[in-house]
């Protein structure tokens, strides 16, 4: 069989045109709420943090249903999320985080310092662990880590 490379890259070039020659007209800004889809099965061990293998498509999962006390966002890598604001002790080592208050769990329990403390313990992952050297429930809104040393 001989590959006649010709007619694809034509075709593939005529594609290419009528995608970019349409007309560019500005989006206006989207409103409501968003949805995403990813095709794929899902593992039921895929929706615990505690409990997911290290692969991409599982983070995905977790980073859809599960919050962080703060979060990667365009321009920013740690933008409050569950946390509405953190201060750094001046050695670099000692981060506390006040957490929102009012925050709720899908079962109506309250969100608490506990919470956090809890879910630290559970959550894989080996050089976050080796960092951390103590996670401190200082009141029920405010949750303390204490590192091994200054993070870099």
């Amino acid at each position: 069989m001989t590959v006649r490379p010709l007619p694809a890259v034509a075709l593939l070039c005529a594609v290419l045109c009528l995608g970019l020659g349409a007309d560019a007209v500005a989006q206006a800004k989207p409103e409501g709420e968003m949805r995403w889809a990813l095709y794929i099965t899902i593992s039921p061990n895929w929706f615990d943090p505690g409990e997911v293998v290290g692969q991409l498509t599982p983070f995905w999962i977790l980073y859809a249903m599960h919050d962080a006390l703060v979060k990667p966002m365009p321009g920013n890598l740690a933008t409050p999320s569950l946390a509405e604001s953190w201060t750094m002790s001046p050695d670099g080592r000692s981060y506390d985080f006040k957490l929102r208050e009012n925050l709720r769990f899908h079962n109506g329990d309250s969100f608490t310092a506990e919470d956090v403390k809890f879910s630290f313990a559970r959550a894989k992952g080996k050089l976050l662990h080796e960092k951390v050297k103590e996670v401190t429930v200082v009141s029920p809104s405010r949750v303390r880590f204490t590192l091994h040393e200054p993070w870099p």
